[in-house]
């Protein structure tokens, strides 16, 4: 049995069925709510120096908060994360889907706590769901803006790119959330990446062996040294009056010193 397999059995007891909906619902009620008094906002982040002085709702909340108030790009958000965790949900089934989540979701709490000082949203553990659903889905096409139409692999090294500016960039809270975000995706990846890759460098080895076989010469001619490769045309004979396997071209064919081995000079 393997990780996966063993998380998946501590998860199955507490696994919530169509989790997705459940989640995008609960934000959805929590960004209506934190138009009415935005100050919910900063009263929904993650910060365990409060949690500690007893906040204990920060330990839910900070899942809530959409990555913006804007009502447009929240709609859009909200059918984004429903469509790629709904999709992520049918390709693994209930119980793996909880398992990605909740693993994701404990070790966001694992960086907050590092950071025990700092605020901690939600926003990694979503990029996660986006990082999943494009790794099965790499060619599923976005309209960027409503208007450009950009494959989601594009999208996912842009993702990338973000993890590593803001690994660099941004305070331990950064730090860690990128961490745990990328930890999350590589325990429930990793292994099949790994092995694409490894896949990959077996064909590109063979690849180059071809390549480097296919430039070795049929034949070559044993007097002026021109052979198949760079001369296709040309037809060369082997002399069978020499000691060995000789291959001359047309001109030399009748025309050349034998090769006698026994010959003494």
């Amino acid at each position: 049995m393997n990780v996966l397999d063993r998380i998946d059995r501590i998860v199955r007891p507490i696994a919530i069925p169509n989790l997705t909906i459940t989640l995008v619902g609960c934000q959805f009620v929590f960004w209506v709510l934190s138009l009415v008094d935005p100050t919910m906002i900063e009263r929904g982040k993650l910060v365990w120096d409060l949690v500690i002085a007893g906040e204990v709702w920060r330990l839910g909340t900070f899942l809530l908060i959409a990555p913006t108030s804007n009502p447009i790009f929240a709609v859009f958000y909200f059918y984004i994360f429903y469509m790629m965790g709904t999709a992520l949900e049918q390709q693994w089934g209930n119980i793996r889907y909880c398992s990605f989540i909740y693993v994701g979701i404990l070790l966001s709490l694992i960086a907050a706590g590092i950071a025990h000082d700092q605020a901690v949203t939600g926003f990694f553990l979503e990029a996660t769901v986006f990082l999943a659903f494009a790794t099965y889905n790499p060619n599923f096409e976005f309209l960027l803006f409503f208007v450009l139409p950009v494959k989601i692999k594009y999208l996912a090294w842009l993702q990338a790119a973000v993890y590593v500016l803001t690994f660099i960039a941004a305070p331990m809270a950064g730090k860690m959330l990128v961490l745990a975000s990328v930890g999350n995706y590589l325990l429930f990846f990793g292994r099949g990446l790994f092995g694409k890759g490894a896949n990959f460098h077996r064909q590109l080895t063979w690849k180059k062996k071809q390549t480097a076989q296919a430039k070795v010469p049929r034949h070559v001619c044993h007097v002026c040294k021109i052979d198949s490769n760079t001369h296709p045309k040309m037809e060369f004979r082997y002399c069978s009056q020499c000691d060995g396997h000789f291959a001359y071209c047309e001109e030399h064919l009748r025309d050349h010193p034998h090769v006698n081995k026994n010959a003494k000079g």
